[in-house]
């Protein structure tokens, strides 16, 4: 099998390192363990029992939800039957390693960053892994776990490498040539080079090495399926570790489905482990993996992204976005000021019909979904009537900003006379559309209002239309139509709700598919 050689002047270098990270004894004992082909059962459990908190946490994750025994085991022993000796000595193997690496002084890196990054990899690759039905779910994990570690071994050899480059630090591929830079080599070389001098098995140091490497060509061999879940599984925990804004879902979606043929159903379901699997592995490795968000928002999120009929669906409505609101002259400015509601700052009707005609066609055309919500403030003429128009407007205001605080950056707003609102929003299907507006209902049922001298709620009736999917409307007209309608029956029904539009109850507007 190919392997690098890392540079002779690093390597020298990185073995005068005095603080170089050196695996701890027990684990050593572990590989040598592992490497031995007669071993016995009874020689494990012996060498685990020494260790009370490492078979402990053996122990542990054999009755863990991650193996889902019936029986539960009352000893190590027991323990070891459930995993089979292989899995028993890489988890081992994994806790002595993250406990013994976790004991060194940082320099520039963030440790805590560096920890919860690892540690959602290793879960992702797991995950990943059986998606894929590989049954070397726990090697794969500790690969996962260290393909990071030149991280820590860059960090005691050169000093100030990671220092005032906290942005970089969750920037992986910027990281990576930050290193190349400075030290001709990035972390996935010196950790490959590391874990062969640790006596790793071959298999775990070459997906270390080629953990920077998503190959994006399909391969059913077992060995190329282990490294692609290894290199797939930093760019999965950066999903759930980064900042809204930086998740990069369809892309990542798209490497799967290139990298191992996963579709993008089979991954949302990946994702979908990974967040049930977060908190056990908090528990096991005692770490706080998630410190802003619940896994649910981040899967609510990654959803709304994989319901696109097309991956690349995305891309193109972002695209048309900046072209249309990115002023590139002075005179389109003073349009794109004409395009806006004074009042409320959203988009004026006049230009929501220019751009629902366009999604529309583009809908039609490329064959993915787009919907529609028409919102309307519930029993706003009291308002009015009771505190006057000035109490009238800050409510509308506020309505905006609610409204952009529980849609998306690709989602347009737009005010479509007095109290009445339109969402557009473009690549959503049905389901998603309606979680978005059921949402939006929620929020204002949350938000409270000044109004005068008094404290006020006011609600929201919304109606909701799809085309594409099940239903596909013959004009753009028809298709406005029906979400008028659904908002409508929401206000016959009670008001303080959303309702979809329903075929059944208005066939001459849309035609099944």
């Amino acid at each position: 099998m190919w392997s690098r050689v890392l540079n002779p002047d690093i390597e020298a270098h990185l073995r005068r390192s005095v603080n170089f990270p050196s695996p701890p004894g027990v684990a050593t004992h572990i590989i040598e363990l592992a490497q031995d082909p007669e071993i016995e059962m009874g020689q494990v459990a012996k060498a685990l029992s020494m260790d009370s908190a490492l078979s402990s946490k053996v122990l542990r994750i054999a009755n863990s939800p991650l193996y889902a025994q019936r029986r539960k085991s009352e000893n190590l022993r027991q323990a070891l039957v459930v995993l089979g000796l292989n899995a028993t000595l890489t988890l081992a193997l994994s806790f002595s390693l993250v406990k013994a690496l976790r004991g060194a002084k940082p320099n520039g890196l963030d440790y805590k960053f560096y920890w919860r990054r690892a540690l959602l990899a290793a879960t992702a690759a797991r995950a990943l892994g059986d998606a894929m039905r590989q049954t070397l779910a726990e090697e794969i994990f500790l690969a996962a776990l260290l393909q990071d570690v030149g991280m820590l071994a860059l960090d005691q050899a050169v000093p100030d490498l990671y220092r005032d480059a906290d942005k970089l630090q969750r920037d992986h591929a910027a990281l990576a040539e930050h290193e190349k830079k400075r030290v001709q080599a990035d972390h996935a070389e010196v950790g490959g080079w590391l874990m062969r001098t640790w006596n790793l098995p071959e298999r775990l140091y070459h997906s270390i090495e080629r953990s920077h490497q998503v190959e994006l060509t399909c391969s059913a061999q077992p060995a190329g399926i282990f490294e692609r879940c290894v290199a797939l599984s930093g760019p999965v925990a950066d999903l759930f570790l980064l900042d809204p804004e930086q998740r990069q879902f369809a892309e990542t979606a798209l490497c799967a489905e290139r990298s191992l043929g996963l579709d993008r159903v089979a991954f949302g379901q990946v994702l979908g482990t990974i967040g049930s699997m977060i908190p056990e592995t908090e528990s096991i490795f005692e770490s706080e993996l998630l410190s802003k968000q619940h896994p649910d928002l981040i899967l609510e999120q990654a959803r709304e992204v994989l319901m696109l009929r097309s991956l690349h669906a995305l891309r193109e409505i972002n695209t048309l976005r900046s072209s249309a609101a990115a002023p590139a002259t002075q005179s389109v400015e003073l349009e794109e000021e004409t395009r806006r509601d004074p009042l409320t700052g959203v988009y004026s009707r006049s230009y929501l019909e220019q751009f629902l005609t366009r999604e529309f066609d583009n809908s039609t055309r490329h064959k993915w979904p787009l919907s529609i919500a028409f919102v309307d403030l519930d029993n706003f003429k009291q308002i009015n009537d009771s505190f006057g128009h000035q109490a009238g407007d800050r409510v509308l205001q506020a309505t905006a900003r609610i409204l952009r605080g529980n849609t998306r950056e690709t989602d347009l707003i737009a005010r479509h006379g007095g109290e009445e609102f339109v969402v557009v929003l473009p690549a959503t299907d049905a389901e998603t559309a309606h979680n978005i507006c059921e949402r939006i209902v929620m929020a204002f049922r949350n938000t409270g209002h000044v109004v005068g001298s008094h404290h006020a709620k006011v609600t929201v009736s919304v109606g909701c239309a799809t085309h594409g999917g099940q239903i596909q409307f013959s004009q753009y007209s028809d298709f406005v139509k029906a979400a008028d309608q659904a908002l409508y029956t929401a206000k016959t029904r009670g008001r303080n709700r959303s309702v979809p539009f329903d075929r059944q109850l208005s066939e001459p507007l849309a035609r099944s598919s």
